[in-house]
Formats: C-alpha cells, sequence, structure tokens
C-alpha cells in the first residue's frame, strides 16, 4: 500500500461525532455535576441516619 492510499484510508475512517459547542458541553457537564451532587447528599443523610440509629442501640444496650 502506497503512502497516498494509507492517507486516504486515514482520512475517509467513520470520525465519531464530537459535540464542540463549549456551551451545550457546560450544560452537560453541569447536570452532571447536579445530579451527583444530590445523590451524594443523599448517601451523607442516609449515613447521618444510620449513626444516629447506630448510638440510639449503643444507648439500650448500656441500659440493659
Amino acid at each position: 500500500m502506497n503512502l497516498l492510499a494509507k492517507i486516504m484510508n486515514y482520512f475517509s475512517e467513520e470520525v465519531e461525532e464530537t459535540n464542540l459547542d463549549w456551551k451545550e458541553v457546560a450544560l452537560d457537564l453541569n447536570q452532571s455535576l447536579i445530579e451527583t451532587q444530590e445523590k451524594l447528599q443523599e448517601v451523607n443523610q442516609e449515613i447521618a441516619d444510620l449513626k444516629k440509629i447506630v448510638a440510639i442501640y449503643k444507648e439500650k444496650e448500656k441500659e440493659k
């Protein structure tokens, strides 16, 4: 295969479409960040609730 054929094959391959509009990319990233922060807040609240439950059980065990 000569050089010209290699170059032609390289450029004729399907190129994956990427979003080059920075505003859309920024909005997508911001939405993803918001969703991640909401999930983190939910998990942190669940952990805090479980810690309170464990503390209550420990107090009950001490009373026995």
